[in-house]
């Protein structure tokens, strides 16, 4: 069974690889393309939304590597070391927000979140301190 999902997991990571090589390689094709008729895509605006999309992905990359990584000598640690890099994470999105959005509300709630997640990242950083995990 366990062979079987790792088989599916790299057929799908491959299949991922090769849509996402082809999109890069058709850029340089739709550079001069019109795209303000594609929904999402208008003009100098579709740029900017797929910066923020890449921005996005880059940090939850990075915060997905982060938590599959963290360990702890306890299960106690290596749950406040998995749950401080996922605060990480919520803060490096909230960041990319604050940066690229637009609606006020949103980005109230981007801080917030911010806020939030660096009192409980500190929170576990000081409890890993207290009990050496």
């Amino acid at each position: 069974m366990r062979t079987k999902l790792t088989i599916l997991a790299v057929i799908a990571a491959l299949s991922t690889g090769a849509g996402a090589a082809s999109a890069q390689s058709n850029q340089g094709a739709m550079k001069g393309m019109d795209h303000s008729a594609m929904p999402g895509m208008k003009g100098a605006k579709g740029d900017h939304n797929m910066m923020a999309m890449n921005d996005y992905m880059a940090a939850m990359k990075k915060m997905d590597q982060a938590m599959m990584s963290a360990k702890g000598s306890t299960p106690d640690a290596t749950f406040a070391r998995k749950m401080m890099a996922h605060h990480q994470g919520a803060i490096d999105m909230a960041q990319i927000q604050l940066r690229h959005g637009a609606d006020a509300d949103a980005k109230k709630i981007a801080q917030k979140t911010i806020d939030e997640n660096t009192k409980g990242k500190a929170e576990l950083e000081a409890w890993l301190k207290a009990h050496g995990g």
